[in-house]
């Protein structure tokens, strides 16, 4: 008796296993951080998630970010791939692996990633900048206009003149207000209690770790005195109190992206970024929405960027859906809400 029921047992297994389709491949478990040697010997940390063929996404994050950042923006994955975008970063001045260059400005990084993208043979691109990577994505493009297929600045900064606070001149202040928090990961990543990200799983957890990772993976802590850990931050503030490249050549389409209630980049350099363009093809202005909005507004940004920019996305009888702008504005009105149903579970 025990031996037939060990052979149904067996039989039992068998089938399940051959019922089930197993995976083939590994899926990702975040973007993989590659190298590249400059002409000048210089080592370069960047990220390339996407296919060579796709449209190509140049990705500036904001301040006191790695390059691998970009991963918090993978919890739309899957729409990413389905619109074949690839996307590309580059690490900067003293964050993550780079090493710290007191010499180092806006034009610098534009001839690194020019000299990246030509490596990797790209001739055209779409390039979308969040928070304090506004400034670089200007001074690339300012660059290199005639690869620009089209700029997204979400939530993104122009530079700190244009701003109420204007720029710190004491900077040993600026540095001891920075250095607990670059000390802090978890302190610098705080986006508060009420922020729309809360409803992806895992977001702040990794927003966390892109923190240790900027200030500390190459062992900063260690640094001798002289280099204090908050420095590379000190000095990417200093940068913020200069105006970028002028862009007045650029004729791609430019898309913004602002919350009103934003008290860390204010509308005001939404109105800067389109007095410098010619051509603002979408300013699209979140009412009561915070710093948050390249994240909550990311699915839409894909969509700009991938150039169905007269399509809305949104959520509607629990259903994600990208329809025309208009058809859109009607359901808007009717209970649907902005962006994929996920955002809807979130509330």
């Amino acid at each position: 008796m025990r031996t037939i029921i060990g052979v149904l047992s067996l039989l039992v297994f068998a089938t399940l296993g051959f019922a089930m389709n197993i995976q083939e491949e590994f899926d990702p478990i975040g973007p993989a951080v590659k190298y590249f040697e400059t002409s000048t010997g210089k080592t370069l940390v960047y990220i390339d998630e996407g296919e060579p063929g796709w449209k190509t996404a140049l990705f500036v994050g904001g301040a006191g970010t790695s390059a691998r950042v970009f991963g918090l923006t993978e919890f739309v994955r899957t729409l990413r791939e389905q619109l074949k975008l690839r996307v590309i970063a580059v690490g900067r001045n003293g964050f993550g692996e780079i090493l710290y260059n007191p010499d180092w400005g806006y034009e610098d990084y534009a001839e690194e990633v020019g000299e990246l993208l030509d490596y990797l043979g790209v001739n055209q691109f779409r390039g979308v900048a969040i928070s304090g990577g506004g400034p670089y994505l200007g001074t690339i493009a300012a660059q290199m206009p005639e690869k620009v297929v089209s700029l997204h600045f979400a939530a993104a900064l122009s530079y700190s003149a244009a701003d109420s606070w204007n720029c710190f001149y004491d900077w040993d202040t600026v540095g001891a207000i920075l250095r607990p928090l670059v000390a802090d990961p978890i302190a610098w990543w705080d986006l508060g209690p009420d922020t729309s990200v809360h409803a992806v799983p895992g977001f702040q957890d990794l927003a966390n770790d892109d923190g240790a990772r900027t200030f500390f993976i190459r062992g900063q802590m260690l640094d001798d005195e002289t280099l204090p850990i908050e420095t590379p931050m000190v000095h990417e503030f200093k940068l913020f109190c200069i105006e970028p490249s002028d862009v007045s050549h650029v004729t791609a389409p430019v898309y913004l992206y602002y919350g009103t209630a934003d008290s860390s980049v204010g509308l005001e350099h939404a109105e800067y970024w389109e007095s410098k363009f010619e051509n603002v093809a979408k300013k699209r202005i979140y009412e009561g929405e915070g710093h948050d909005v390249q994240y909550r507004h990311w699915d839409q940004i894909l969509i700009d960027m991938a150039g169905k920019g007269d399509n809305t996305i949104i959520c509607h009888n629990g259903k994600s859906k990208l329809l025309p702008e208009r058809t859109a504005e009607k359901l808007l009105k009717n209970g649907a809400i902005l962006g994929i149903c996920g955002w809807k579970q979130g509330e």
